[in-house]
């Protein structure tokens, strides 16, 4: 439809039904105006997009696997914790007993190693 063709349409809905030029022209152009769109979002759930929680630690290398892509972690003298690494190049940058700082999020279901930085 020419773009002429939906305003006059548009006009004749707005003189003859009554109704405001924006109620018009979506009706006509089968736009769903904001607060027509509200309540459908509300019915399905629409989900609220929220970045993954995040969490620094600190500890030593303990060990670096790179076939698995992992890294274990001492964080205490008695505790160690193994992480998956999101980006092969950390591998590059650390080696056993260094001490680091990392950020970590919970990437289905797994602790992943999002940022490291050498302490």
């Amino acid at each position: 439809m020419r773009k002429t063709a939906i305003f006059e349409t548009a006009l004749v809905l707005v003189i003859v039904a009554g109704l405001s030029p924006a109620q018009a022209l979506a009706r006509e152009l089968a736009v769903t105006l904001p607060e027509q769109a509200a309540p459908v979002a509300q019915t399905q759930g629409a989900a609220v997009g929220r970045p993954p929680a995040t969490e620094t630690l600190r500890g030593v290398i303990d060990s670096v696997d790179q076939r698995n892509d992992t890294i274990t972690i001492r964080l205490s003298a008695d505790t160690t914790e193994q992480f998956k690494v999101q980006d092969g190049l950390i591998f590059n940058s650390v080696r056993f007993g260094d001490l680091v700082e990392i950020t970590v999020q919970n990437t289905s279901g797994t602790k992943t190693i999002v940022g490291l930085s050498e302490k």
